[in-house]
């Protein structure tokens, strides 16, 4: 006796489930890969670095982001997908958030950023380094 209301309750409800319950035939399964397909050709990955030239003295940090976009169905990262690096060696530190530390030798370095989710896709910062200029004589 118990089993009867909760069988009326069940017999409505998977009556108004609704959606087609019948298994994917091979036209929908193809029709499905080709919109995914349509769609991932669609997506072009970026990335955007900022800023672009900078100049800085021996020793001075600069922040630097990565501007990435994301495929619309596509999976979000608790942390940007994006590798930092410095090009040239002795140009300088960068560390894993993308903050740069200038070399102590003045000159052109290049920070680049590369996206892991999709290598190949990166993006270089120009950074030039200055000497310190010499301190203003005093006032006679």
């Amino acid at each position: 006796m118990k089993t009867l209301p909760v069988l009326f309750l069940a017999i409505p409800l998977m009556a108004c489930a609704g959606g087609d319950l019948t298994p994917p035939t091979r036209k929908t399964r193809a029709s499905a890969a080709r919109l995914q397909s349509d769609h991932s050709s669609m997506f072009k990955p970026t990335l955007t670095l900022s800023p672009k030239t900078v100049t800085l003295a021996p020793g001075e940090t600069q922040s630097f982001s990565a501007q990435i976009n994301y495929e619309p169905d596509g999976p979000r990262f608790p942390r940007q997908p994006v590798a930092w690096s410095v090009v040239e060696a002795g140009g300088g530190e960068i560390t894993r958030t993308g903050l740069y530390t200038a070399p102590s030798s003045p000159g052109s370095y290049h920070v680049k950023a590369e996206r892991e989710d999709h290598p190949g896709i990166s993006d270089t910062a120009t950074v030039t380094v200055v000497s310190k200029a010499a301190p203003a004589p005093p006032k006679q």
